[in-house]
């Protein structure tokens, strides 16, 4: 009797476990912010945050897909820094068979990176895991 009734504990563990695993979000994303200082246009925070979060996303995916690295080398915002990033965006809306709309984040001002540049990638990140949630 005892074995009995911890057979049906284990069993009704394991799919309460289950039906949790199966409701929880797969992708977590971090809202990137920018914390330049001096002479430094993208903080080495903002790339790693950036990368971090298309990494995350990319493992999310049925197939995981390859996501480039983004650098930015200097203490300007470099043109190729913001169209990997735009690039990036492009290959997660093509995966996700164009269900999404994302917009092209621009960057007007090679000194820093602009409020409305960072505020665009983040709601991007934002639009991408929302739709891989409620695949």
């Amino acid at each position: 009797m005892k074995s009995l009734f911890l057979a049906t504990l284990l069993i009704f563990g394991l799919s309460q476990a289950a039906v949790a695993s199966e409701s929880s979000e797969k992708s977590y994303v971090s809202y990137c912010s920018n914390y330049s200082y001096g002479n430094q246009a993208v903080s080495y925070a903002f790339s790693s945050c950036v990368n971090t979060n298309f990494n995350s996303l990319g493992r999310d995916f049925d197939t995981p897909i390859y996501i480039s690295y983004c650098s930015n080398f200097g203490n300007t915002v470099s043109y190729s820094f913001v169209s990997c990033i735009n690039n990036n965006f492009s290959r997660l809306a093509r995966e996700l068979n164009r269900s999404i709309y994302l917009p092209h984040c621009g960057n007007y001002n090679q000194n820093e990176l602009s409020y409305s540049f960072i505020s665009c990638a983040n709601d991007n990140f934002r639009r991408i895991k929302f739709e891989l949630d409620n695949q």
